[in-house]
């Protein structure tokens, strides 16, 4: 079996899409599969699999394809979630009935890596074969909480909350900033540390609001783009992993944490709602109120303390479901469905 894949532009990746088809290569070539970046017309033998969407490059090579009969498949990463498409829908609206549809149309199958995805896509195009395969994590790490903490720095009596994402609108940390500063419980010895990057008017305007609320926030630091290896630690010396974004088709930062047994606080917008109920995994809605509600939840079980026997255990959760080699024979699988139609 021979896999090509098309990927957008370095500079049009995100670290998640990036994650996902590095994971994903690296998972199958030790599965035998030969993977090669890149597309081909010309090669008759091998499956294309393009990964993300509105990139007319991606378009021009799918109709090419189609032309010569050749089988491909997408995975639109998210790239369709309602509040990706309202995102600029001026513009990616008459795109996507003049070009996308037909794009996406023409594939052997979608591959969507969730049930929410699965959901929200059908909206917006019905395909005959829609394939729900997870992703897993590339470079997974182990629980290391106090190895960490000592490698950052950071107090052994201070509770720290972690956000390590792309810092946009969409991931709501705006909407965490002030559900803290509104709740009345103290956050003395809580440290928020945020870890990532975005449009710096956009991320100055979340400094002046923290700076506004001062009194009621915990104490708060920086970081700016960590990403690699070196996000790690941050995720293994957290007591608390926050992601209170508005939409995600998986949240790779999620698993990460999960992985080294950090809980997690997430939203219902993304799939690992699916898992509610699992001792470490606090689930809110995207609004003020509903994370308060969660935040106490967190204090009230961090306050029994998170041992390091739980981190265990909720690695080892997230490894039995999302390890790669658990997850690759569901590709190979659906591979070779999009080849034999």
């Amino acid at each position: 079996m021979k896999i090509r894949f098309v990927t957008p532009p370095p500079a049009k990746q995100t670290g998640g899409i990036e994650n996902a088809v590095e994971g994903l290569r690296t998972a199958l070539q030790q599965q035998g599969v030969t993977v090669l970046q890149g597309g081909d017309p010309n090669d008759a033998a091998a499956i294309h699999h393009f990964h993300g969407l509105w990139d007319i490059a991606h378009s021009q090579l799918a109709a090419q394809l189609r032309r010569l009969g050749r089988p491909y498949v997408v995975s639109p990463h998210g790239m369709l979630e309602p509040w990706a498409f309202r995102h600029r829908r001026w513009k990616k609206l008459p795109y996507f009935w003049l070009i996308e549809k037909r794009y996406l149309s023409g594939a052997e199958a979608l591959y969507v890596t969730s049930d929410l995805e699965a959901q929200n896509l059908v909206r917006v195009i019905q395909h005959p074969c829609l394939e729900i395969l997870p992703l897993g994590c590339r470079d997974r790490q182990e629980p290391d909480y106090v190895a960490a903490r000592k490698t950052l720095a950071w107090a052994s009596d201070e509770q720290v909350i972690v956000f390590l994402s792309r810092i946009d609108v969409k991931k709501g940390l705006d909407m965490f900033l002030q559900a803290m500063g509104g709740m009345e419980d103290s956050w003395q010895g809580w440290s928020l540390v945020v870890v990532g990057d975005g449009q710096p008017d956009y991320v100055n305007s979340l400094k002046v609001m923290a700076a506004g609320m001062t009194a009621r926030l915990p104490k708060i630091q920086w970081v700016g783009p960590v990403w690699g290896g070196n996000r790690w630690p941050y995720l293994q010396g957290a007591d608390l992993f926050c992601l209170p974004t508005h939409s995600e088709n998986f949240g790779i930062a999620v698993l990460e944490s999960l992985h080294v047994g950090t809980p997690v606080l997430t939203t219902d917008q993304t799939p690992w709602g699916n898992h509610a109920g699992l001792d470490g995994l606090f689930i809110s809605k995207p609004e003020k109120a509903s994370l308060q509600k969660n935040l106490r939840l967190v204090r009230a079980r961090l306050e029994k303390k998170w041992s390091l026997e739980n981190r265990s255990q909720l690695a080892a959760w997230a490894g039995a479901q999302f390890a790669w080699s658990n997850l690759v024979p569901n590709y190979v699988a659906a591979y070779q469905r999009a080849a034999s139609h």
